[in-house]
């Protein structure tokens, strides 16, 4: 295989395990609380 092939590969890799590691650390249990809080803040209602 090319370099340029393996280059390609590592790149998409790099991307994909960014991307999950993301997802991961935004909708993880631990700040499910925090990332939630503002949806409801915003449907309370204001005297």
């Amino acid at each position: 295989m090319d370099w340029t092939v393996w280059a390609y590969f590592g790149f998409v890799t790099v991307l994909a395990a960014t991307f999950l590691g993301i997802i991961l650390y935004f909708y993880g249990p631990a700040r499910k609380e925090k990332v939630e809080k503002p949806k409801y803040k915003m449907l309370e209602e204001d005297d």
